[in-house]
This record gives C-alpha cells, structure tokens and sequence, in this order.
C-alpha cells in the first residue's frame, strides 16, 4: 500500500503513465484524501485531485464512478488499515495488559502517520447519519470488542461474565477517551506518543478498578 504523504500538499505528481492500476488508485485516494481533509467533501473538487495525482478526471471516474466512491473507497481503506494494525501489534499469548498497550501505541502510530485518514473517520463516526455510517459503526465496534476481550481478561477476579454489560460499557469508554485523547494529541506536539499511551492506561485501570469494585 502508498503511505499517505508521498503525495505533497499543493503539488502536482508527475504522471503516471505505465503505473499498475492498483499503485494508481492508492495514489488517487492519498490525494483524495489530503482534500477532502482540507477543504471538507464538497468543496473537494475531483478535477484538482485527478490533477495532484497525476491522472485525467475520466480516470478517476472510471476507477471510483463518483465522489461519493471516491470518498467510502478512502474511508474504507484507511477504516480497514486501522483494524489490520491494532490486531497485528497484539500476540494472543502476550498478557493482556501488554496487549491493550500495543494496541493503543499502534492506534496513535496510526493516528500520527495518519493524520488524514483519522481526521476524516473521526469526522464520519460524528456525523452519525451519513452514507458511511454503518460501516464506521461496524469498525469502530470491532475496536471496542478487541478491547472488551482484553479488559475482561485482565480482570483478576473472575467477574467478566456476571458483568458483561460493564465491560461492554467500559470497552466503549476507552474507546471513547481514545478518540478524544487522540483529537487533544494532535493538537500538542510537545506530548509524545508514550505519555499519551500511560494516560490513557492509567485511566482505563482506574474505571475498571472501580466498576469492579462497586
């Protein structure tokens, strides 16, 4: 897969004449991407995203069919690229603890490397009501169920089953306090991934402490 960020902001890419189709079309959405996060979906325009990437409107078109494509084809790559990475930071035979750990480190890598594609999945997942809805509401809840599984495995007192709507609540808060950490990060580059990674698991011991504890 092209990293987002190959494509520079502004400029245009040299053409990409004899390049695979599917090369292309990561080119195309690095692109789509860059502008639909700028200048929001409508005022993207589809002419200047063929241009910055190097092909004619007709090829995107062709690829995509429409914006509408253009735009679930980048939410859905960037969606699925996130799941991909969290689950493959974690080892089944690693304690849970470590676990939730590379998964959040990998959550914010993705974030930073990202900026983009977070941004505009964020932005969808707010929305509630939009063409993409439902497949943002599948995505985000297979995080939420990766990290249920890893905080009913962490609780020592063999509880998980008695309150298994508290862990799904407190999957969903973590979860939660992970997408607003996330926005905050981004705003303070003078905090570094590892602080934000111990403040996020610092609180989510502390609200499972306590709701197992109620």
């Amino acid at each position: 897969m092209v990293a987002s960020g190959q494509v520079g902001r502004g400029g245009r890419r040299a053409g990409t004449r004899g390049v695979p189709r599917p090369v292309r079309e990561q080119r195309i959405l690095d692109v789509a991407g860059q502008a639909f996060s700028e200048r929001g979906y409508h005022a993207a325009s589809m002419e200047q995203i063929a241009r910055r990437a190097g092909v004619t409107k007709p090829v995107v078109y062709a690829y995509f069919a429409s914006k509408e494509g253009l735009y679930a084809a980048y939410i859905e790559r960037e969606g699925s690229e996130l799941i991909e990475r969290m689950r493959a930071a974690t080892d089944v035979a690693d304690e849970p603890a470590e676990r939730l750990r590379a998964g959040t480190v990998e959550f914010l890598r993705f974030v930073a490397e990202r900026r983009d594609g977070w941004q505009l999945l964020y932005a969808e997942a707010a929305a509630r009501g939009g063409p993409l809805a439902e497949r943002i509401v599948e995505l985000r809840a297979r995080i939420v169920r990766m990290v249920r599984r890893v905080l009913e495995q962490q609780s020592l007192d063999g509880r998980a089953t008695a309150n298994e709507a508290a862990f799904d609540a407190l999957a969903h808060a973590f979860v939660g306090a992970g997408e607003s950490l996330a926005n905050w990060w981004l705003t303070r580059p003078d905090v570094s991934a590892q602080d934000v990674t111990e403040l996020l698991l610092a609180s989510g011991r502390a609200t499972v402490e306590r709701a197992l504890a109620a």
